[in-house]
């Protein structure tokens, strides 16, 4: 493998003293430089930041976040720059430095990323070539993937997988500010850009989070009828991120997501998530024996080795909560002996995942 010289990590802030501490530090030692576009912090974000040695810019925000990202981007002078946020944090399983996993015949790599506590990790491509080329596009969501996907098609330029890891800690606590300030950029973004799936998805969860059930599942099935338009893998991902969308908005409706599952079953070699709620469809429907076998399917998998497809999953779907599904599957099948053998698994494997999760 040809190693790569330098790289850069840039960042785009705004008051995040309580995450950027402890992202600098993942990163120190680690990268070479470090940009940060700062988009009118009032508390110690800039003071942090210049006390950790990182090159701080003020940017005045003006709600599009592919052009303040833009703004590091052209501040970067490394070879390579990762792009990363406050509240993330770089891991390096075998230790060294950044450049030490990249080849420099790649034009971009992804790393091992996990969304969220307890959950498995998807491959996202956060190493970039500095490639004047490769800038961001998009309000909310920003990406430059397909135009990084024509040239490493045109230019016969890899995009790498490394075993580099980021952890996301953003998703923990009240996120009710969060769902409010997106909410009208995602309007505009499925206006403007019609044919990005993920922005449905990610409307559809805004609006099921702020309690509007009937208007998230309008919007998940408006995003899975564009599903057709586009064909690519991350492109069937986001399909299935919807699909799942609208069985979970379903079943707790009280509706039968079973018949669009069963339509859609292609999705179900790959998206768990999605396997884990036909399982419940299954049991609603009076079929407890396939909900069973669905349950098990589920804790034959080893969440850790999920770390190369596109979709991360809640671990406990293999674990504990596969458990609770079998055991209301065996009681519902008049098996209660069963029954009480899985649900006593389930609270063995949910208080070994509590006491793996407590800080030592």
């Amino acid at each position: 493998m040809k190693g790569v010289s330098s790289v850069a990590a840039a960042l785009i802030v705004k008051n995040e003293e309580r995450f950027l501490p402890g992202c600098l530090d993942s990163l120190s030692g680690r990268v070479d430089d470090i940009i940060i576009v700062d988009t009118g912090s009032s508390d110690a974000t800039v003071n942090i930041a210049t006390g950790a040695g990182a090159k701080v810019i003020h940017h005045q925000w003006t709600g599009d976040f592919a052009a303040a990202r833009n703004v590091g981007l052209d501040a970067v002078g490394s070879e390579w720059f990762l792009y990363i946020d406050a509240d993330e944090r770089l891991r390096l399983p075998e230790g060294g430095r950044v450049s030490d996993y990249l080849d420099s015949s790649a034009i971009a790599a992804s790393v091992r990323f996990q969304p969220k506590k307890g959950y498995t990790r998807y491959r996202e491509p956060r190493l970039f070539r500095n490639d004047p080329r490769l800038r961001f596009r998009g309000r909310l969501h920003e990406t430059f993937m397909p135009v990084l996907q024509e040239i490493s098609a045109r230019e016969n330029l890899p995009i790498a997988r490394t075993s580099i890891e980021l952890d996301h800690l953003g998703y923990d606590g009240d996120q009710s500010e969060k769902h409010a300030r997106n909410l009208p950029l995602l309007e505009d973004c499925v206006r403007s850009e019609p044919n990005r799936l993920y922005y449905w998805h990610h409307l559809a969860e805004t609006l099921a989070a702020l309690g509007r059930t009937d208007e998230a599942l309008a919007a998940a099935n408006e995003g899975f009828a564009r599903a057709e338009f586009d064909v690519s893998e991350k492109a069937e991902a986001n399909a299935s991120l919807i699909l799942q969308a609208i069985a979970r908005l379903s079943l707790e409706r009280g509706d039968d997501p079973l018949p669009l599952i069963e339509e859609n079953a292609h999705h179900l070699a790959l998206d768990y998530g999605l396997a884990f709620l036909r399982g419940h469809a299954l049991l609603n429907a009076g079929r407890p024996l396939e909900a069973l076998q669905a349950a098990m399917a589920l804790r034959r998998i080893d969440p850790d080795e999920l770390h190369e497809g596109l979709l991360a999953f809640d671990r406990g779907i293999f674990r504990e909560k596969a458990c609770e599904l079998a055991a209301q599957a065996c009681l519902e099948a008049g098996k209660r002996r069963e029954a009480a053998a899985y649900l006593a698994e389930a609270e063995l494997l949910a208080a070994s995942e509590k006491a793996a999760a407590e800080p030592r």
